[in-house]
């Protein structure tokens, strides 16, 4: 059983937690941290979510469990799920938002990392099919299509200029 801390519509930590699955009560909200990994050719490292994730494509990222903050949340989830070793300092802070439509904040951030070698990385099978490099225009043909995470795929097309 994972715990959440809720939030504020400000991104202002409560004094209140909530199990990982609960809805929370309105004007509160969970945290999540996303990552956009992108490489020198200017291609974002992509995964496709495994079957029982419902298998659409995503950037790295979840849930900021209690007592973590975003930048631990993405350095976990990118160890997780890619089997990378990432140290804090290579990865930028972009933005936190509310996301309009559901009770949650996004932690956004980059990364570059120059040479992506696809066969290095170590997929968390439970929850990544598989991953790829793809190009701004691929990504928003796969979010136009409804093949991108719904969330993920609306702050890549606000935040990532």
């Amino acid at each position: 059983m994972e715990l959440l801390d809720l939030y504020d519509d400000n991104g202002n930590i409560l004094n209140e937690k909530i199990i990982r699955g609960e809805k929370p009560e309105i004007k509160k909200n969970i945290m999540l941290s996303i990552v956009f990994i992108k490489d020198k050719n200017n291609k974002y490292l992509i995964q496709k979510t495994s079957k029982e994730k419902g298998s659409k494509y995503s950037t790295t990222g979840g849930h900021v469990i209690s007592g973590e903050d975003g930048l631990t949340t993405i350095i976990r989830e990118i160890e997780e799920e890619l089997g990378l070793f990432i140290e804090k300092e290579k990865i930028k802070f972009i933005d936190k938002i509310k996301y309009p439509t559901k009770q949650c904040i996004f932690n956004v951030f980059e990364l570059i990392i120059h040479n992506i070698n696809l066969n290095s990385i170590k997929i968390q099978t439970s929850e990544v099919e598989s991953v790829c490099l793809l190009t701004k225009d691929e990504i928003y043909n796969l979010i136009n299509e409804g093949k991108f995470l719904e969330t993920h795929g609306y702050i890549f097309k606000n935040y990532i200029k």
